[in-house]
């Protein structure tokens, strides 16, 4: 029992901490609309089925296994990149689906590993989620957890192919205003999953 005390406190304090820094809507000075506002208020809504999804199974699971742990660890990891990303964007964040008139251009930190860090903490996020949620669900599986599973999956389709989408377009945008230093940024960070350099000592 006190395991599962645990993780459900982990659980919680990862969502937490993903709400406060991942769904950040607050408007943003300078901010323009990529797509339409009924895909980013689509995007919204599906976030937040996928959060409350995920801490209704959390806080009502009887019991957890390896695979369960792995699944958080995974979130936390996630959750790692995002808050990363955030701390250097700073004030050059927007909301997936928005873009400044004028951006920065963000090399630094977590982005000299990866260019796209809060979608790859994001991924990160929905993948370990998704695992906990399957393990949870598909050893009881009912008509009415079907249901609710088949919602979630849908909310995570959507996500998943909006977030896709948006980073190729604003990959495109930085690439127009910063020319051939985005180029250049682009030829040595790897779009998505990081690339860890890896020091090698003089003999």
């Amino acid at each position: 029992m006190e395991t599962l005390t645990i993780f459900k406190s982990a659980a919680a304090i990862l969502a937490a901490i993903f709400v406060y820094y991942g769904m950040d809507m607050r408007p943003k000075t300078g901010a323009r609309d990529f797509v339409a506002p009924v895909w980013q208020v689509t995007m919204k809504l599906c976030s937040v089925a996928l959060i409350l999804g995920f801490a209704w199974i959390a806080l009502s699971a009887q019991h957890v296994n390896t695979i369960d742990w792995v699944s958080l660890a995974t979130m936390a990891s996630g959750v790692g990149f995002i808050v990363a990303a955030k701390v250097a964007l700073g004030q050059a964040h927007t909301f997936t689906g928005q873009y400044l008139v004028r951006p920065m251009l963000v090399t630094h930190g977590v982005y000299a590993i990866t260019r796209n860090p809060l979608y790859f903490g994001v991924f990160l996020c929905e993948f370990g989620a998704l695992l906990f949620v399957l393990n949870q669900t598909l050893t009881s599986l009912t008509w009415a957890n079907f249901q609710w599973l088949a919602v979630l999956t849908a909310a995570l389709a959507y996500a998943v192919a909006f977030n896709c989408f948006m980073a190729v377009n604003e990959a495109r945008y930085l690439r127009q205003v910063f020319g051939e230093a985005y180029r250049s940024y682009q030829a040595r960070v790897p779009f998505l999953v990081p690339r860890i350099h890896l020091r090698k000592e003089n003999e």
